[in-house]
């Protein structure tokens, strides 16, 4: 073979052999050589080669992860909905008759009581007509009151006493729509409450329907959001609640109102909680999120580092079974304390993967090493 090789580089170099073809020669047969003898066969570490049992005992070998024993018990399971607090009420106070503005009394921000003056507007000539409204009222009463005298006494035709009497109640009809229209150019607040804002100022002319300010209701506030069809069912009125807001402040209160209808959209349902706020130091349309305690379940208490997704993207834990591999377990968040995640969906008593999961698969043989207990025992 060597021959052939060398026979072989001679006609391609033209009978003349250099140093460098000598050591191309030797590479090629120590290339033939080490495919001959099967070095390339299989070994272990120490250069002895390996039977195919014992290979496929390597590949086969157990991964070593942490377990721990965890036991479930009973726990308060909470509903978590996200939303945002608003005013209890909110009314934009518009006029119901036109005018000049002529004094606002209060500035905006500052907080206002039931029948306190907004917007006050020009008379005009809307004082002359009162003051006429009731002379004339005045007039007709005297007319009326002859004219019942008189037919009393059988002086007067009792239908003339009744015109008298018409023209008496239509005197006192307009006296009382001359003062309505006179109150009306005193635009009061509807309720306690904040004036929140004001598009108007002294000069301004005013029609039927324009907005003199904002007022809202901010004591009691309501923390508002939507909650899932498949957990409105467990909400009642009345029943106790907490906010948690963004500020970091919590405040307690009631369930107010739970919808009857879905919003067509997202199929969900609106919820309010009713929160005390005497001081107005809550604001309304902050980020909130609203915790109401649901049904007691069975759950179990793991750290929140043993949390994993399997390839569908589902929440849940791996653990180890009776024969030793990994399972899959989707679970549910009940409630995330300092001490720890409790989540249901797990047995009643499970051995958790607590170091290791995420280098393991579903259905692998793993070699369990006991660590101290977990869950509701601790």
């Amino acid at each position: 073979m060597l021959e052939r090789q060398k026979n072989f580089i001679t006609r391609m170099t033209g009978g003349r052999l250099h140093r460098s073809h000598y050591i191309a020669i030797g590479i090629a047969v120590a290339i033939g050589l080490w495919f001959m003898t099967g070095i390339v066969g299989g070994g272990d570490s120490n250069g002895n080669d390996l039977t195919a049992a014992e290979a496929d005992a390597a590949n086969n070998a157990a991964t070593r992860v942490r377990v721990a024993e965890s036991t479930a018990a009973m726990r308060q399971s909470f509903i978590t909905i996200r939303g945002r607090t608003e005013a209890k009420r909110a009314v934009e106070v518009r006029a119901e008759t036109q005018g000049t503005v002529t004094e606002l009394p209060v500035e905006k921000g500052e907080r206002v009581k039931e029948g306190d003056v907004l917007c006050r507007l020009k008379l005009d000539a809307r004082d002359a007509q009162l003051a006429e409204a009731k002379a004339l009222v005045k007039q007709r009463q005297l007319e009326y009151d002859a004219s019942r005298q008189l037919a009393e006494k059988g002086w007067r035709a009792p239908t003339v006493a009744a015109g008298s009497k018409a023209a008496y109640d239509a005197a006192q009809a307009r006296l009382k729509q001359m003062e309505i229209e006179v109150g009306q150019t005193k635009i009061l607040a509807p309720f306690d409450g904040v004036f929140d804002a004001r598009p108007v100022e002294v000069g301004d002319y005013m029609r039927v329907g324009d907005v003199c300010g904002l007022v809202v209701e901010l004591d009691p506030l309501l923390v508002a959001g939507q909650v899932s069809e498949d957990k409105v069912s467990a909400l009642d009125i009345g029943v106790p609640g907490k906010a948690r807001l963004v500020t970091g402040e919590e405040v307690e209160g009631r369930i107010h109102f739970v919808a009857k209808t879905a919003d067509p959209a997202t199929r969900t349902f609106r919820v309010e909680l009713e929160v005390p706020n005497k001081d107005f130091s809550i604001r309304a349309g902050i980020t909130a999120e609203i915790v109401v305690p649901g049904t007691e379940v069975l759950a179990h208490r793991i750290p929140s580092g043993v949390i994993a997704l399997n390839d569908s993207g589902v929440v849940g834990v791996r653990t180890v079974n009776e024969e030793g591999r990994v399972a899959f377990t989707a679970v549910r968040l009940i409630d995330d304390t300092p001490e720890g995640l409790w989540v249901s969906g797990l047995p009643r008593t499970v051995t958790l993967i607590t170091v290791g999961q995420d280098y393991v698969t579903e259905g692998q043989k793993v070699e369990a090493v006991q660590a101290n207990k977990v869950g509701a025992a601790l």
